[in-house]
């Protein structure tokens, strides 16, 4: 008989499915909290050497970021104004062109307080000081510190740079002036002309600057559990700017400064007179040190432990997230590839049907050929458009899409576009108004691009236009820019959904009757397009009452640089004086 009950026993337990998944689980998480509680005391030193680096960098990065704030903000007027107002425009005095600069740049540049213009070539205010008030918003040749502005002008003239820098009274308040000055010639031996700006220097103190500071300050989130962090601005001799009423701190963790000059302080070699008035903007959390504040955050063990634990549930909830976007992503690409299949086998099977009984010569009536010809040809289009639709997202996604602009009609291409699609728009029964505004001014765009971007959109109208076809197209000019308006009458758009559609792979989702297809690459495109030629698009649309999308193509003018515009912006050619 036998006797040995141990090992039945323990075969038992190995059989028992619960017991084994419970012990496994015991393990699965005992085992790894063990080493975290033995990890967690050996890693508190590590914990305060990170704590120190976060607050660390949270400083330099705030002080480095306000300072780019306030250069930012006091260069402005430089790229709005002084660099925006050729010689040209003021030599002779073109007024109205130099009344609309100065007033956009009252929307942005809210501490320049007057403006000034003067030439001595010209015919109408030769020699005079012309002043842009802000409260006036108008030019004034009556300035009472016109003699002092020009005879400080000249002064500096002579040191032959191209801008000058200086501080004057002006109705009994400290002013910062700064001229762009133009010469006759590269030698600058003359003076010609200068367009100048002025700053309220009480107004940047009491309003400006603290203002700016104070907003930029609101989007900086510190890490939970720490001081918060303290900014101080100070001015050349000391005195606390910001905050109102506040004190100049003992301790402070990083200090920036920066001038008082519209420019920005690579280019403070090319101002007269040196050297600039520089204030300083200060960073730290208090009057506690790093290390004092760090050794305040120690906790017992229990303490870290919970903390361990959000964590955890916190980098989950980052995983659970993470795989999420993924799935989402995975959809998008599955649906792209979908698309682009359905997209490519339609035309390819139609075109190899008729093509087949074109050579076969099954054609019952030879009247009908013409028309097999024409189905050919336009889904042959199709396909065309559809590959450069995504050898140009390609090229977009590479950041290698670049355009040629010049002028052009705009009226001709429109009309060349819509001429194009002619036998498209007959096949699917849609009728197509064309309204041409006569004598329009020539636009800046890349034609071909201009005609993809056009295309795309009568497209797109076409698509989702599945019960009522007319299609309006108007061509018109508003406030410096030449308009393409393609309106239908089709399925239109939800307002929550207006910005999303010139995402990539975006496309509004259709009931099945309408046979809307595509990629989601059209409206993605034209988009860029129309920002790479200096223009922009807007959509005006409502559910069951169509849709209306505008291409903004900017007015060309004679000053307008041609040569190739792609991804990448350009920085102005500061360097560059008349």
């Amino acid at each position: 008989m036998d006797t040995g009950t141990g090992p039945s026993a323990v075969s038992r337990w190995l059989q028992d499915r619960s017991l084994r998944l419970a012990a496994g689980l015991a393990i699965a998480v005992a085992i790894p909290v063990a080493v975290l509680f033995y990890f967690q005391f050996r890693s508190l030193s590590d914990l305060d050497r990170s704590s120190t680096v976060v607050l660390r960098q949270l400083s330099q990065e705030t002080a480095d970021g306000l300072t780019r704030s306030v250069q930012d903000a006091l260069k402005s007027p430089y790229a709005n104004v002084l660099l925006r107002i050729t010689q040209r425009q003021v030599e002779p005095l073109d007024l109205a062109v130099i009344a609309s600069t100065f007033e956009r740049s009252l929307a942005t540049d809210a501490f320049i307080t007057r403006y000034y213009v003067w030439s001595d070539v010209t015919d109408v205010h030769r020699g005079e000081v012309l002043a842009y008030d802000r409260d006036r918003r108008g030019f004034i040749d009556d300035v009472p510190e016109a003699d002092t502005l020009v005879r400080r002008v000249r002064a500096l003239a002579a040191q032959k740079r191209s801008i000058a820098v200086f501080e004057t009274t002006i109705d009994g308040c400290r002013t910062y002036l700064q001229a762009q000055l133009r010469f006759s010639s590269a030698a600058r031996d003359r003076l010609t002309s200068f367009v100048a700006i002025a700053a309220d220097g009480d107004r940047l103190r009491s309003e400006y600057f603290p203002a700016l500071l104070a907003a930029r300050l609101k989007t900086v989130e510190g890490p939970t559990g720490f001081p918060p962090l303290v900014v101080t601005l100070l001015d050349a001799q000391g005195s606390v700017i910001f905050p109102d009423g506040g004190s100049m701190a003992t301790r402070y963790v990083d200090e920036r400064t920066f001038p008082i000059a519209f420019i920005d302080p690579e280019l403070l070699p090319l101002a007269a007179p040196e050297p600039h008035e520089t204030w300083r903007i200060r960073t730290g959390y208090g009057n506690q040190t790093i290390p004092e504040i760090i050794e305040a955050r120690a906790r017992p063990q229990r303490a870290m432990m919970a903390v361990l634990a959000g964590v955890m549930v916190l980098s989950l909830f980052f995983v659970v997230r993470a795989a999420a976007r993924e799935v989402r992503l995975a959809e998008l690409k599955a649906n792209f590839v979908s698309n682009v299949s359905h997209d490519l086998k339609t035309p390819l099977a139609l075109i190899q049907l008729f093509a087949e009984t074109l050579e076969l010569g099954r054609l019952k009536n030879t009247d009908r050929a013409q028309e097999y010809y024409r189905i050919i040809n336009s889904e042959a289009r199709k396909l065309t458009k559809l590959i450069n639709n995504l050898l140009d997202f390609s090229r977009i996604e590479a950041g290698l899409r670049r355009y040629k602009t010049g002028p052009a009609d705009l009226g001709a291409v429109t009309a060349h576009v819509v001429d194009s699609l002619a036998s498209q728009f007959r096949h699917h029964g849609f009728t197509v108004t064309t309204r041409i505004a006569p004598d329009l001014p020539p636009v800046v765009m890349d034609r071909e691009a201009a005609e993809q971007a056009i295309e795309n959109l009568l497209s797109n109208a076409m698509k989702y236009s599945p019960e009522r076809r007319p299609i309006l197209v108007e061509v018109a000019g508003v406030d410096g820019y030449g308009l393409v308006r393609v309106t239908d009458q089709g399925i239109g758009i939800p307002p929550a959904l207006q910005r999303r559609i010139f995402r990539k792979f975006f496309r509004i989702q259709t009931d099945a009757g309408s046979g809307a297809q595509g990629t989601g690459l059209g409206l993605a495109i034209v988009d860029h397009i129309m920002r790479g030629l200096g223009g922009f698009v807007r959509v005006d649309s409502e559910p069951g009452r169509g849709s209306t999308f505008t291409l903004h193509f900017p007015i060309f003018k004679e000053a307008h640089d041609e040569a190739d515009t792609g991804d990448r912006g350009r920085t102005a050619d500061v360097a560059r004086s008349a």
